[in-house]
């Protein structure tokens, strides 16, 4: 008699347990704690609320959506670092195409904003990012060195280096 009631206490607490897990999944469409983050489509309307959620170094200059591309304008001061300016074109296209169903191509272009009596910004670094070399599961580049995140960039997206660009590579090393 002393199995019986043992089994039937774990069968009880097994039924329990599994009656909990199946409200669980109710509360994930009416909960904000449990609402899993969907991917939504991009337009003018929202592009506002999705490019503010980025967490960018960089200035943003110009924000423009055109169909399915977005292009990014990002300003760089003198003390910009390289690995700063990396790390933004890497999260900007990545962060798009993750909350995004309708963003196809990204551009980014980093404009060096130092006064140098010309007037406009000049480009520094340009990257154009499409939705299909995009990997969904890669990992964040949070603590790789510039060289990898530079190496992914150059095997991921078409890369646009100035003259300017390598230059300031030189002046910091």
């Amino acid at each position: 008699m002393n199995w019986f009631s043992r089994i039937l206490v774990l069968t009880t607490i097994s039924i329990g347990v599994m009656a909990g897990l199946s409200y669980l999944s109710e509360l994930d469409k009416t909960a904000s704690v449990f609402r899993t983050v969907s991917a939504q489509p991009v337009s003018e309307k929202n592009i506002v609320d999705v490019v503010s959620k980025m967490q960018l170094h960089l200035r943003i200059r110009r924000v423009e959506i055109s169909h399915s591309i977005v292009s990014i304008d990002l300003l760089a001061v003198k003390s910009t670092e390289s690995m700063d300016m990396l790390n933004d074109i890497y999260e900007i296209p990545r962060h798009l195409f993750g909350s995004s169903t309708n963003i196809h191509q990204v551009f980014v272009r980093v404009l060096d904003a130092s006064a140098d009596g010309s007037g406009s910004p000049q480009l520094l670094v340009a990257s154009d990012a499409r939705r299909e070399k995009w990997l969904p599961g890669d990992l964040r580049f949070g603590h790789q060195s510039m060289e990898e995140l530079s190496q992914y960039l150059d095997s991921h997206y078409r890369m646009t280096y100035t003259a300017k660009w390598h230059d300031r590579l030189k002046e910091k090393s």
